[in-house]
């Protein structure tokens, strides 16, 4: 899979500005606030149907215009045309060679791993943020998934509603039977599928960190179910849909009381977490910052060889300034991995971080104020 060639209009700082692009490496270059991010951004947006910046899509639109346009073109088996258009007065249209569709099926075409310096922080982040970062990897590949993700999410909103409104009004909960049983059957569908990705992400992010580590460390990626506690989940456990089905319903039923005192669910897939572990020891509270940047940047490569497995085809890798994240050797060994694989694309603010050969392979572009030029 690749972008052969990119075009924007009136997006964020870009007035106008089309390229083509290595099927390899692309750097962009430049200092900072001169639309390196953004280029990065308008790729996922192709992607995801959305940016991963910012909710408030007019933010999307240059500044004193009524629309941004980003279009490209991509090769995945097939070649096609790919458009997303966002109107200060009109709904936001997706595109699939010039032809409206929904989101859910535009998503799926250009499959993205993106890495940030905020990735860097996954380790060490909340449970949420992990959630996001695998919910964004399975969406991309299982319009069924993200179906039922957005269904669940839908759920959520009406039966917390209805909770804060129970607090003074006991008769609603009458009503919570029905919007309980949608809970646990999207619910399930939704860990269950967890559940099987992430026991595919363990296995390539094992693999990866062995090599990263000099097969010195072992990782462990751990599904954490929202009816599981830190203490019981355990490695390679695995639960069948009467389990997860039995859990909710048990928990929904202890937790009934508190629910309604809160005003919100307190059980379901939105409060799943994803573990990491070297050696059984947890990397969050245990682990160096090298260890855990060793374990994201495994987890990276693991995203990759999921879609992969997947789909058939590698996805288009998105790094924005990561390089000066990372020391000199896991840059090299990201590099000549993604060389072999996958069309990446780099942004940076110094050409320094790259060997002289890398330099050569690559694509070499100047970002300055919103203009790109080789």
């Amino acid at each position: 899979m690749q972008i052969k060639s990119l075009s924007l209009h009136n997006f964020r700082n870009y007035q106008s500005a089309t390229l083509s692009l290595n099927e390899g490496l692309n750097i962009f270059v430049g200092n900072n606030a001169q639309g390196k991010t953004n280029l990065l951004e308008a790729i996922y947006v192709l992607s995801l149907s959305k940016s991963y910046r910012t909710s408030r899509e007019m933010e999307l639109i240059r500044h004193g215009f009524e629309t941004a346009i980003i279009r490209a073109q991509v090769v995945k088996m097939a070649a096609m045309d790919l458009t997303v258009q966002v109107s200060r007065s009109e709904k936001k249209r997706l595109l699939v060679n010039q032809k409206s569709t929904t989101a859910n099926s535009f998503v799926g075409r250009l499959n993205t791993v993106l890495f940030i310096p905020d990735s860097l922080q996954m380790v060490k982040g909340s449970p949420g943020d992990r959630r996001r970062f695998l919910d964004v990897q399975i969406c991309q590949i299982d319009p069924v998934y993200r179906g039922n993700l957005l269904k669940y999410q839908r759920v959520v909103r009406q039966r917390n509603s209805l909770l804060k409104r129970a607090w003074d009004s006991r008769s609603l909960l009458a009503q919570l039977p029905a919007w309980d049983k949608q809970l646990v059957d999207l619910g399930t569908q939704i860990i269950l599928r967890r559940q099987a990705v992430v026991e595919a992400l363990q296995h390539y992010s094992r693999d990866a960190h062995e090599k990263i580590s000099d097969e010195r460390e072992e990782l462990n990626l751990i599904y954490q179910p929202c009816f599981e506690s830190e203490a019981s989940v355990a490695a390679g456990k695995q639960y069948t849909i009467s389990q997860v089905e039995e859990a909710l319903k048990m928990q929904l039923k202890q937790l009934r009381t508190e629910e309604v005192r809160r005003g919100y669910t307190l059980i379901g897939p939105q409060r799943d977490d994803l573990v990491f572990r070297i050696d059984d020891q947890d990397l969050k509270k245990y682990g160096s910052q090298g260890q855990q940047r060793t374990a994201v940047l495994a987890y990276i490569l693991a995203e990759l060889e999921l879609m992969y497995g997947e789909t058939g085809e590698y996805p288009v890798v998105l790094l924005d300034d990561v390089m000066s994240e990372l020391d000199r050797t896991r840059q090299m060994l990201l590099l000549s991995i993604l060389n072999e694989k996958a069309q990446t694309i780099v942004t940076t603010t110094d050409l320094d971080s790259f060997t002289p050969e890398t330099k050569k392979r690559a694509s070499v572009f100047l970002i300055e104020q919103g203009r790109i030029s080789e």
